[in-house]
């Protein structure tokens, strides 16, 4: 009896392992799935993997299944040290199974972040997939890092091209854009802040913004070669050198904004709503920020903020898109988080028409926030204050 019930447990658990069908994985900046799609598709791509160990298609997707359950599971506990030891034996495992491949040389990139000493695999991952999408953000990369534009446009339309670049993110960052004055330099932290306002600029919006990504600015030639173009005092700081010691680029982001500030061309500094997740970088700039719109203006003297959040917000901005979205977007769940971050300015908007009593215009400010907000952990916040 015990036996039969074996028997009966390894069927099924065999069937649910099969039943699990194997989908594409995208980055989750790209593409919002819940943590518990992630780890089927682990089962799901081990399974096609198990059936054949060729399969370069199955192993990349396996890794991108591994890295999004890693980098979106709060209950794993595990040290960074054993998050990455596994990644590498993932992709350990792919180069003895799938040497040649494409997805192997790419992953073999991707697993070791910008460092350059792997750059001959993304090299090879280019030549064995002309044809193929899955590397076109660091064709994006490798031309901002090169300083050419040509190269980061070209990368921006082969993703617009193959519907990778969310039709409402290209939106929103066109609209950071717009509130910015001329030739501002703009700091922003993410894949969503970054690769569409790319995309804008190579449509010929805004190409006088000089947009600086967190991330990226870490690399010491593309700082240097950064910095001297917009002529900006070279950092002492290593910190390629110091890649694994936390107080460097500390030390670098507690300076960073008035460093840029220092600028020879005397562009404004801006800093992207979504760059404002580094409290040290902010906490002791915080009175000479402005709210601007989706910026934030760094700024030694008193600024009227108010007066260039109506300007931006009734004469700079689009803003039908938010109540009608007519296009499918690739990022649908993922528009809604970051245009969150159109509620701040909107209550100060809505606030000051309602003491001035301009109603028309707070009434559709009202809807607007209504539109943002709806769904969102904000919604009863924002519902009980316009009401």
């Amino acid at each position: 009896m015990n036996r039969l019930i074996l028997l009966i447990a390894l069927v099924t658990i065999g069937i649910s392992a099969r039943s699990q069908k194997p989908e594409t994985v995208y980055s989750f900046a790209l593409v919002k799935k819940p943590l518990k799609f992630y780890k089927e598709q682990i089962t799901a791509w081990q399974f096609e993997i198990d059936k054949n160990p060729k399969n370069g298609l199955a192993w990349y997707n396996l890794y991108y299944a591994t890295r999004n359950t890693i980098r979106t599971d709060t209950s794993d506990k595990r040290s960074q040290k054993e998050k990455n030891d596994q990644m590498e034996k993932l992709v350990s495992d792919m180069g003895k199974a799938v040497p040649e491949s494409y997805e192997y040389n790419l992953c073999m990139w991707m697993n070791h972040g910008f460092d350059m000493s792997y750059y001959s695999y993304l090299e090879k991952a280019f030549a064995l997939g002309k044809d193929r999408t899955e590397h076109i953000d660091f064709i994006i990369n490798l031309g901002e890092i090169n300083r050419d534009l040509q190269q980061r446009d070209e990368g921006c339309a082969q993703k617009m091209k193959a519907g990778l670049m969310s039709p409402g993110m290209m939106y929103y960052n066109r609209n950071v854009l717009a509130g910015l004055e001329t030739n501002a330099i703009l700091i922003t932290s993410g894949d969503n802040d970054t690769y569409p306002a790319f995309a804008v600029q190579s449509k010929g919006f805004r190409r006088d913004v000089t947009v600086i990504n967190l991330s990226l600015i870490l690399m010491d030639s593309y700082r240097e070669k950064l910095f001297k173009e917009l002529g900006i005092p070279k950092t002492e700081i290593n910190l390629e050198a110091d890649r694994d010691d936390p107080k460097s680029s500390q030390t670098f982001y507690h300076n960073f904004v008035q460093l840029l500030a220092k600028n020879k061309k005397k562009a404004p500094v801006y800093m992207a709503l979504t760059s404002m997740w580094y409290d040290d970088m902010v906490k002791h700039i915080e009175d000479k920020l402005y709210l601007t719109g989706l910026a934030y203006k760094y700024s030694e003297e008193p600024i009227d903020e108010r007066a260039v959040l109506k300007k931006n917000f009734e004469q700079m901005f689009t803003l039908d898109y938010i109540r009608f979205p007519l296009y499918n977007d690739i990022s649908e769940g993922l528009v809604p988080v970051i245009n969150q971050n159109y509620i701040v300015p909107m209550i100060k908007l809505y606030d000051h028409y309602s003491l001035c009593g301009d109603l028309t215009k707070k009434l559709w400010i009202k809807e607007l926030l209504i539109a943002v907000s709806k769904g969102t952990e904000s919604e009863k916040d924002v519902l009980k204050h316009i009401e």
